[in-house]
C-alpha cells in the first residue's frame, strides 16, 4: 500500500509538472522593449522562481502568434495559454468592459487603480469566465490623447470640423461626434498611411503608441486631452489555468499581481517622458487642456455618458463612481 502511494504522488507530481511546462506560451503585440514587453518578462521570471523553475513559460512579442482578437479567440479555445491586450477588445462579448471607454469619466491613476483593484474589477474578471479566459491582472496602457495637423487643441471648440481616426466601436464614435468632430471608424493597421495622405487630420491613442507608431512623423499637435483610460489585461486559459494545482494557481496569480505593479510604474513614468520629452524632440507640439477646459469637454460628453451608463449597467457605473470618490 505505502509502495502504491508513493508511486500515486509521483505520478501526480509528473503530471502537474507536465501541464505547468508543456509548450506555456505568451503573446502580445507590443515590442519586448515596450512596458508590456519588459513587464512580460518580469511576469515570466516571477512565475520561473516561484515554481522552482517547474512551469516554464515562453513569451512571444511583436504578435507573433496573431493579434489581439485572434488571441483572445486562441485563448477561449484553450489553444494558446496566456496573453495580454487591451480591455477594448473584449466589449464585443463583455458589455461591461465598457466602462473603460466612458469618455473623461477617470480623473487620474488613483481613479483608475480604485476601479480595477476594487470590486468592478473583480466583476468584471469573474464574468471572463464565462469565456473560458481568466483575469489574471489589469495592466496599464495609458490615457488616450489626441494629435491631430491643423491645430493645438486648447478648448472644445478646437474639436469642431476634425475629420479623426477612432476606434470601430460605437461608444466612440458617439463621443467624437458630440465634441463636433467627423469620426471615421478605421482598423489600427490602415491608421498611418491614413494620417500621411490626410484622408483624416486627427486620431487618438495612448503616448506610448503614439511614439511606437511613429506618428509624430505625420501629426504635428499632440494635445493631452486624456479623454479615455484604456487598460492592459493579463488573460490566461481556464482551460490551462484550470489544470494547475492550486498551489500553483496560487503562485501565478501572485506572480501576476507583482508583475502588475512593476508594469504600471514602467507604463506611466514611460508615459510622461515621451509626452514631455521624446515626442518634443521628434518635432511635436505639446499642450495641455486647462482644468475648466477638461471640464467643459467632459460637459460636452455627458449624454454619451449618460446613454451608455443605461447600456453597461447603472449599478456597474455607480460602483465605480464610489470607488472613485473613496480613492481621492
Amino acid at each position: 500500500m505505502r509502495l502504491f502511494k508513493i508511486a500515486a504522488a509521483a505520478l501526480a507530481l509528473a503530471c502537474s509538472a507536465g501541464v505547468a511546462s508543456a509548450q506555456t506560451k505568451l503573446g502580445y503585440v507590443p515590442t519586448e522593449d515596450h512596458p508590456v514587453g519588459q513587464a512580460v518578462n518580469r511576469f515570466v521570471e516571477l512565475v520561473k522562481q516561484k515554481s522552482g523553475g517547474r512551469i516554464a513559460i515562453t513569451p512571444y512579442s511583436d504578435g507573433k502568434l496573431g493579434n489581439e482578437p485572434q488571441m483572445q479567440s486562441s485563448i477561449q479555445g484553450g489553444f494558446l495559454e496566456i496573453m495580454v491586450g487591451p480591455t477594448s477588445n473584449l466589449v464585443g462579448a463583455i458589455k461591461e468592459f465598457g466602462i473603460f471607454d466612458l469618455p473623461f469619466f477617470f480623473a487620474n491613476f488613483k481613479e483608475v487603480d480604485a476601479v480595477m483593484d476594487g470590486p468592478v474589477g473583480a466583476a468584471l474578471f469573474e464574468r471572463l469566465k464565462g469565456l473560458n479566459i481568466v483575469g489574471l491582472a489589469y495592466w496599464d496602457n495609458g490615457f488616450r490623447h489626441t494629435t491631430n495637423n491643423r491645430r493645438p487643441i486648447e478648448k472644445v471648440e478646437d474639436f469642431a470640423g476634425l475629420k479623426i481616426r477612432v476606434i470601430p466601436n460605437p461608444l466612440f464614435i458617439d463621443t467624437f461626434a458630440a465634441l463636433g468632430t467627423n469620426p471615421v471608424p478605421l482598423p489600427y493597421p490602415e491608421l498611418f498611411n491614413a494620417l500621411e495622405n490626410r484622408t483624416v487630420d486627427a486620431q487618438e491613442t495612448p503616448v506610448g503608441l503614439i511614439y511606437a507608431s511613429k506618428f509624430y512623423e505625420v501629426q504635428k499637435f499632440l494635445s493631452l486631452t486624456g479623454h479615455v483610460y484604456t487598460p492592459f489585461v493579463l488573460l490566461a486559459s481556464k482551460k490551462w489555468f484550470d489544470a494547475l494545482p492550486a498551489a500553483d494557481k496560487a503562485l501565478v496569480m501572485e506572480a501576476a499581481q507583482e508583475s502588475a505593479v512593476y508594469q504600471r510604474k514602467l507604463s506611466r513614468d514611460a508615459a510622461d517622458n515621451i509626452a514631455n520629452v521624446l515626442l518634443v524632440k521628434a518635432g511635436m507640439k505639446v499642450n495641455t487642456p486647462t482644468p475648466e477646459e477638461h471640464a467643459r469637454m467632459r460637459a460636452k460628453v455627458q449624454p454619451v455618458v449618460e446613454k451608455y451608463t443605461k447600456i453597461l449597467g447603472e449599478d456597474l457605473v455607480k460602483q465605480a463612481r464610489d470607488a472613485m470618490a473613496n480613492a481621492k
